[in-house]
């Protein structure tokens, strides 16, 4: 009897021992459930954000707005068009105009004929059906021509004068005569300075590159958008005297209140030729005779003072 009991109570401790044992499986066991319920849900989320990301951006439209495309990166004269070129963004009705191109389609086998700049709308009059022989046939509108000289440190104004510049043209020359200074062309533009245009230096500084001193410094010639009357008046000058290029700021559109000639003269004021007046005086002669030598001697005097120049 005492075996049976002895058998009862071992039973007993091995029932008591299994119960905790029991209830740490069952709780390890829904951690796990949990856990990887957790971990499939943030996979999918992660998913799903991925997919999101990838997936191309849809511009929705927006009362008073208007749907058109910009370049993304400036777009030199003289280039073609590819869709990869432009983005689609909303603008306001109001600076939207006809003038405006809104699709891709409207580009297609047209080409630039002036920089087009990043984020900017593209505008029909910056476009031409014919493909130009390089980026400076491109920039010459209709009427004007472009015509090189040679220049230096002075006459450039230090290399001031680059592409995009505005100056105006004095013509130095002695052909008279009288070495004379004439202001013979108004408010040109640089197209170019050393054969590289305002496009080039443009993409060279956005891409990070530090310019050439050959090409941000002292050009050697510069060629400058002008009427086809100033591209002669210019021509025959240089045969006659000397050039040099006056730089205008950047708001100075306008033309000049002057257009006639100055001569050497000018620069000592109007009255270069004009005798110098010299002040009134009184002088009174008085006529002497020397006792001892016998010789007549003039004496002056003036203010009651004697005078003895």
């Amino acid at each position: 009897m005492f075996q049976k009991k002895s058998i009862f109570v071992q039973r007993r401790r091995r029932g008591d021992s299994f119960l905790p044992q029991a209830i740490i499986l069952a709780v390890v066991f829904c951690l796990t459930v949990v856990g990887a319920g957790m971990f499939i849900h943030v996979s999918a989320g992660k998913s799903n954000a991925t997919q999101m990301a990838q997936a191309p951006s849809v511009i929705l439209p927006q009362a008073g707005t208007v749907e058109v495309i910009v370049p993304i990166n400036n777009i030199p004269p003289g280039s073609g068009f590819q869709p990869q070129m432009f983005k689609k963004e909303l603008k306001p009705e109001v600076v939207v105009g006809p003038e405006t191109v809104r699709s891709f389609d409207e580009l297609k086998g047209m080409y630039s004929k002036g920089v087009l700049v990043t984020n900017r709308l593209v505008n029909r009059d910056f476009l031409t059906s014919l493909q130009p022989v390089n980026a400076l046939t491109a920039s010459i509108p209709s009427g004007y021509r472009a015509i090189a000289i040679a220049v230096d440190a002075t006459s450039s104004v230090e290399g001031w004068a680059q592409p995009g510049a505005r100056v105006d043209v004095v013509w130095v020359t002695d052909f008279t005569g009288k070495n004379t200074a004439s202001m013979i062309a108004h408010n040109a533009k640089v197209l170019s300075a050393n054969r590289r245009t305002e496009a080039a230096r443009g993409l060279a500084r956005k891409s990070g590159g530090a310019p050439a001193a050959k090409d941000d410094g002292i050009p050697p010639t510069v060629t400058l958008l002008l009427t086809v009357q100033d591209a002669m008046r210019v021509r025959l000058a240089a045969l006659h005297g000397k050039l040099s290029l006056v730089l205008r700021g950047a708001e100075d559109t306008g033309g000049i209140a002057s257009t006639g000639s100055i001569q050497e003269s000018s620069l000592y004021g109007d009255n270069l030729n004009q005798a110098v007046a010299l002040p009134q005086r009184n002088i009174t002669v008085v006529k002497v005779k020397d006792p001892a030598t016998g010789k007549q001697e003039e004496l002056r005097f003036e203010r009651g003072y004697r005078v003895h120049d």
